[in-house]
């Protein structure tokens, strides 16, 4: 096997790992924690560890803009 094709298998066995390890997966909906209000968050997106924790899109229904939020700052919420 070349090694260009042994880096190619290597980078999709790490996406695959960091796309395994995310606690929600794309719509699920999610609050934020410490937030006042509580809005209802959709999950739009999984973004790799930002180097503070596993990262995810989401956006408010409401909002016509996607914020970014790692995974410690979401809650499930049920619907």
């Amino acid at each position: 096997m070349s090694d260009h094709l042994r880096k190619l298998e290597a980078d999709k066995a790490r996406r695959d790992v960091l796309a395994s390890g995310h606690k929600f997966p794309v719509g699920t909906f999610v609050s934020l924690i410490g937030r006042a209000e509580q809005a209802t968050f959709k999950v739009t997106r999984q973004l790799p560890d930002g180097g503070s924790g596993l990262q995810y899109r989401i956006k408010n229904e409401r909002e016509d803009y996607e914020r970014v939020a790692t995974e410690a700052l979401l809650n499930p919420v049920k619907r």
